[in-house]
């Protein structure tokens, strides 16, 4: 072996070793308030992001668009099988943004631990400007519907269900360290892949903005974009005309019992 391939075996496995210390580094800082627990991608992919790929001259126009000024009414849809978060002013949509979720990203959230965004109608119920994903804003999860069924299943206590029902009624943040799970956000960190424990994760930029727009309250509407009983996805060309009529009535999530998952 001459010198320079010498060097050359040192130095390279002494940069990659360097490299893996920085990354795993990153990814274990931690902060007053944890929202989610998996590690974040190390670099940002989105510009490998294969959904651009599919996203319509529509879409597109809505997702290069800057904002202007504060919004009367944010209102914010999300459809988990599209990968999308659609930010509504009243029911005129304003702008696209691609997300990520969890490796369980088509199923409804059913308990502590399943790695799955919920379904149904929720709001932001706080914010965190100090989060370990750079910013992130609280879902009301788990709702007055998710608290029926945690009693029914015996998921959660007589008492623990009033707690949900009042903060809720109140709209206030629900208990989220019960057996039905919680801490379910939208924030930062990059995306790429489904990299989440079943919160919604976006680039920085993008969090940012939304962060600046939504303010607590505002509502959240979480969708599968399955339609379970068939089973198959909904079209990409009908969805947008269709969400646009149907935001005055939300459709129940379409499955309680885990049991009966596709």
């Amino acid at each position: 072996m001459n010198r320079k391939s010498f060097q050359l075996a040192i130095i390279v496995p002494a940069a990659l070793a360097f490299v893996l210390l920085f990354v795993t580094s990153c990814s274990e800082k931690r902060s007053n308030i944890r929202f989610s627990y998996y590690s974040a991608p190390p670099f940002d992919l989105s510009m490998q992001y294969m959904l651009y790929e599919e996203l319509s001259p529509f879409e597109l126009k809505y997702l290069t668009r800057s904002l202007q000024g504060p919004l009367k009414h944010p209102k914010i849809v999300i459809n988990k099988a599209l990968r999308r978060l659609y930010l509504f002013d009243g029911n005129e949509l304003v702008k696209v943004y691609p997300i990520n979720l969890g490796p369980n990203p088509l199923s409804d959230k059913l308990r502590q631990g399943d790695n799955s965004t919920p379904e149904g109608t929720f709001y932001i119920c706080c914010k965190n400007p100090n989060s370990k994903y750079y910013l992130s804003m609280g879902i009301s999860y788990p709702n007055i519907e998710d608290a029926e069924r945690g009693l029914r299943q015996g998921l959660i206590t007589k008492q623990q269900y009033e707690a949900i029902v009042d903060a809720i009624r109140n709209k206030r943040r629900p208990p989220w360290f019960t057996k039905l799970g919680g801490a379910i956000c939208i924030h930062g960190g990059g995306i790429g892949y489904d990299w989440t424990q079943g919160c919604i994760a976006l680039r920085n930029g993008d969090i940012r903005e939304l962060f600046q727009l939504i303010p607590t309250g505002a509502p959240v509407i979480i969708r599968a974009g399955v339609i379970r009983d068939e089973p198959k996805f909904e079209s990409r060309s009908s969805y947008l005309t269709k969400l646009k009529d149907d935001l005055a009535n939300e459709p129940r999530p379409r499955y309680q019992d885990s049991s009966k998952r596709p």
